[in-house]
């Protein structure tokens, strides 16, 4: 046989493969149920600096909890645009529906989201048929109440030859609402076809609001009787001639249109609109 001489490049392989087995040898096995391969980050735990990283902290390796930051769920409450690890208290979690945060959705009471007083309890349960219109939001009134007023300038001063108590005379509309509820009702009952009054539902009501809350009457060269005379004027002729007005029909109103009437006055309104409402029917026929 003969031998030959092996050259050093001819060596280098095998030197490399014997180096490989070595260090693969020399390594401490993986944990259990771990791969074949080691990973970086268990390597870094177990040699080198000999630095561990706590689990969920911003140096520990992927796959093992990584950062603590964890962004609030949607709905939750408890981000106020900071992120933060918690979904936030009980009390945060109302915040972006139910009122418990400066961004609620929860209307404020008495806003365009709130709901209306009419539709709380505590109103009586009775007909309001025109008067229903008292619903309407205060812009509608507010409106109603200006071009009354507006109207009334010319209105207020038109002449009227009426009979009353037997005799002939010449009143202006300004005069007719001055006299008490059962007067005017009077005069109604005798002239009814010859009376310039005003009679839609939302207008009255418009006046009657303003002068129950201001105490000062809209309506220009009018020297109410009373203020409950007045008042009665517009509660009776917004109401339908055939449905009578109760104490608990001005309650209705009283809480409606926030009137703040005392039960003397809200008895005495009463009376006083029966008495047009009657009227006003017993003069159409």
């Amino acid at each position: 046989m003969t031998n030959r001489n092996k050259s050093p490049r001819s060596l280098r392989p095998v030197l490399l493969g014997s180096a490989a087995l070595a260090l693969v040898l020399g390594m401490p096995l993986a944990p259990s149920g771990a791969s074949g391969f080691v990973s970086s980050a268990w390597a870094q735990t177990q040699g080198g600096s000999g630095t561990t990283h706590a689990p969920g902290t911003s140096g520990q390796s992927m796959g093992q909890g990584g950062s603590t930051v964890i962004r609030g769920h949607h709905g939750q409450g408890g981000s106020t645009g900071t992120e933060s690890g918690t979904e936030g208290t009980s009390s945060d979690r109302k915040g972006p529906r139910y009122g418990g945060g400066t961004n609620t959705r929860q209307p404020v009471p008495g806003t365009t989201g709130g709901r209306p007083v009419w539709a709380k309890e505590g109103i009586p349960a009775v007909e309001l048929g025109r008067l229903s219109v008292a619903r309407a939001p205060a812009s509608v009134l507010g409106h109603a109440l200006t071009e009354t007023l507006a109207n009334w300038s010319t209105m207020g001063t038109t002449t009227m030859t009426l009979v009353i108590d037997g005799v002939t005379k010449t009143i202006t509309v300004a005069e007719l609402y001055s006299y008490p509820a059962s007067k005017f009702s009077e005069i109604l009952v005798a002239n009814y076809a010859l009376i310039l009054r005003i009679d839609s539902p939302l207008e009255n009501l418009a006046l009657l609001q303003n002068y129950a809350t201001t105490g000062v009457s809209p309506l220009s060269n009018v020297s109410p009787a009373t203020k409950v005379d007045l008042m009665g004027i517009f509660l009776g002729s917004a109401s339908d001639k055939t449905i009578p007005i109760s104490t608990d029909t001005v309650i209705a109103m009283n809480t409606i249109l926030g009137l703040n009437l005392t039960p003397a006055e809200i008895a005495s309104v009463a009376v006083a609109a029966e008495e047009v409402r009657a009227a006003i029917l017993s003069g159409h026929g």
